[in-house]
């Protein structure tokens, strides 16, 4: 009965333990397209425009932007495909939605199967 209910344990914490070492992987690519920039002692400057401390806001290159006391941080919103079929689809940029689609070369109305992306 105890190697009955180890087993049952163990099986159900594998997708567990799975996910924990799916996110620990792949944190660090979560600031990967980041940039950071000094404060000023009004706030932070983004393209000529003045932003105060603790705001936050989207700019028009898909970008979101924070600025705390100590910098202003601005991360893309945009997820890149890295896996999907190069031979037959290529990746457009689609602004409205701030993302990347890969579609047909011979038919971009018709989306290509995604299999990885970072962003």
């Amino acid at each position: 009965m105890q190697s009955l209910f180890n087993g049952l344990i163990r099986h159900r914490m594998r997708p567990l333990l799975l996910s924990f070492s799916i996110l620990a992987l792949f944190w660090p690519l979560c600031d990967a397209q980041c940039s950071r920039t000094p404060v000023s002692e009004n706030g932070c400057i983004k393209r000529g425009k003045l932003h105060h401390v603790h705001t936050v806001w989207r700019t028009n290159n898909c970008e979101r932007c924070e600025c705390k006391p100590e910098a202003m941080v601005c991360c893309s919103r945009v997820l890149t495909p890295t896996k999907y079929n190069r031979e037959k689809c290529i990746p457009m940029f689609h602004k409205p939605t701030c993302s990347i689609r890969v579609v047909k070369k011979n038919n971009p109305s018709a989306f290509c199967r995604v299999f990885s992306a970072v962003g």
